[in-house]
């Protein structure tokens, strides 16, 4: 049974996983919108079966974590990976990422290349021709987003749908992920962090190539927020050494809808690196 730990930086509580002897190699996992740390629950024991630490935040304003003092931007996020690392001690890991993990992992891997040991990306992109799904645009909309959260803060109704899209996801996952839903304050993380994107800043890190390491790309079939022809876009437009798989079947939230298909990828992928 994995267990979170709590530390405080900056002046505010951090919620996040850290199983594996402190001497392994470290892989950060990094959740997206929704989730939390709770996303990896069957994922980082596979990590660590194969002799890695692993360590998966909660990311400020999810889980169990508390959000910044200032707003919630792209910015925020990845000023926090920083302090995050450096509170721990990291150097060089091994980088796992879903959703918008996945644009503020990509981005921090941009930005530090050389501390990147190797890379999995899940359901996200950083294509130029990726566009929002329907609910991201709703939340970019000032007014209009804050009456899609407000709905969405109706949690028997929220669960509902969130077991109906991912079937057989255990219930303390869901309860986790709600967390962000709970009151005013904490959705706004949501919209925060959707309105603080805008192409100027996607535009520099467009260019993955300089990501020289080993690429593992997994993707729900049937993911309805961005569709797994990015997957192929990212490998040959972007990542041509990437190894591209797409679990048939699946939705978005492959890691608590389908973790056995999920985990032999990822024991493929650490296994071609030892």
């Amino acid at each position: 049974m994995i267990k979170k730990q709590t530390m405080e930086l900056n002046g505010q509580k951090v919620s996040y996983f850290d199983e594996g002897p402190k001497d392994s190699l470290p892989v950060l996992l990094l959740h997206g919108v929704p989730e939390s740390g709770m996303l990896w629950k069957h994922i980082i024991p596979e990590i660590v079966s194969l002799g890695f630490r692993a360590i998966a935040p909660d990311l400020p304003g999810f889980g169990k974590s508390e959000q910044f003092k200032t707003k919630s931007t792209w910015e925020n996020y990845l000023i926090f990976i920083n302090n995050f690392m450096r509170t721990l001690q990291l150097d060089d890991i091994h980088l796992i990422v879903h959703d918008w993990g996945g644009l503020i992992g990509l981005r921090w891997a941009c930005d530090h290349p050389e501390k990147v040991s190797s890379l999995v990306i899940s359901d996200t992109s950083l294509h130029p021709e990726y566009k929002w799904h329907s609910i991201a645009r709703k939340w970019r909309t000032p007014g209009e987003g804050e009456k899609v959260m407000e709905k969405m803060s109706n949690k028997a109704l929220w669960m509902k749908n969130m077991k109906n899209e991912v079937p057989g996801v255990d219930e303390d996952v869901l309860e986790d992920f709600y967390c962000v839903f709970q009151t005013e304050q904490s959705r706004n993380v949501v919209l925060d962090l959707y309105r603080s994107a805008n192409q100027k800043l996607v535009e520099p890190y467009l260019n993955l190539s300089k990501l020289k390491t080993h690429v593992t790309i997994l993707w729900g079939e049937k993911d309805r927020y961005i569709d797994y022809e990015f997957a192929y876009k990212t490998q040959e437009e972007q990542l041509s050494q990437a190894n591209v798989h797409i679990i048939p079947n699946a939705g978005h939230f492959i890691h608590v809808e389908v973790p056995e298909k999920v985990k032999p990828i990822i024991g493929d992928h650490f296994r071609s690196i030892m």
